[in-house]
């Protein structure tokens, strides 16, 4: 992948954690979730929620299949949209407030940058990297989602978040994998908030997924429920 690396090497402080200590929410996790109890009430804390804000399980890789098209056939329209991703003991993922926007013609590709009120776009971590759950802020210019059309690809994978978590990932291939697990990932040093316990790269960027590359045991997309 080439479109990862572009133009974010800029020396920065990491941020301050931005933990969310939970206070007993009481929330059940729709049936059809991969999530424990414990990280789905976590995901709700860090959505800013409470016990009357739940999350539909709309898509699961070891469900629904796991091709590009499975996923678009399962997710739709819906929005807002969170991707979790669970990888040995990691457990991380994207907020997505605007879903998924197909191109109109499925042989090209979409680039949707959060720009609008109400347009967001970051990262979490439930397991694995911090000692609580933690949301991972990422700047205005990066908050954009590029997703391939279903007989295209998005720079030889078929969706990329925020510059820095894709899925379908082909590479070294100019096509993106067959299946959806097909992942590379990596997090820019400067947005790692402090506390981050998990893997580094060798310019300190954090691997959420233990690896740059790396095949995801389970891919889930919920949608928030408002």
């Amino acid at each position: 992948m080439i479109l990862c690396a572009v133009g974010t090497c800029v020396g920065t402080e990491a941020r301050p954690a931005q933990e969310v200590r939970l206070r007993g929410l009481q929330v059940s996790p729709p049936g059809n979730t991969s999530l424990s109890a414990s990280e789905y009430e976590a995901l709700v804390g860090l959505l800013g929620g409470n016990d009357t804000t739940p999350l539909t399980s709309l898509y699961r890789t070891s469900v629904h299949g796991t091709t590009y098209g499975d996923l678009l056939d399962n997710v739709g329209g819906a929005k807002p949209l969170v991707f979790v991703v669970k990888k040995d003991k990691y457990v991380f993922g994207a907020y997505v407030s605007d879903g998924i926007q197909l191109p109109d013609d499925p042989t090209g590709e979409s680039y949707e940058e959060c720009e609008l009120p109400g347009c967001d776009v970051w990262y979490f971590s439930l397991a694995g990297h911090f000692p609580q759950p933690t949301k991972i802020e990422i700047d205005e210019w990066e908050q954009s989602v590029w997703v391939a059309g279903r007989e295209r690809n998005a720079e030889g994978a078929n969706m990329v978040i925020g510059g820095f978590i894709i899925f379908g990932d082909g590479y070294p291939s100019d096509q993106p994998a067959a299946d959806i697990r097909s992942c590379f990932q990596y997090t820019f040093s400067g947005y790692v908030p402090e506390g981050y316990t998990g893997v580094r790269d060798d310019e300190k960027d954090a691997l959420l997924g233990g690896s740059l590359d790396f095949i995801a045991d389970e891919i889930e997309v919920l949608r928030v429920v408002q």
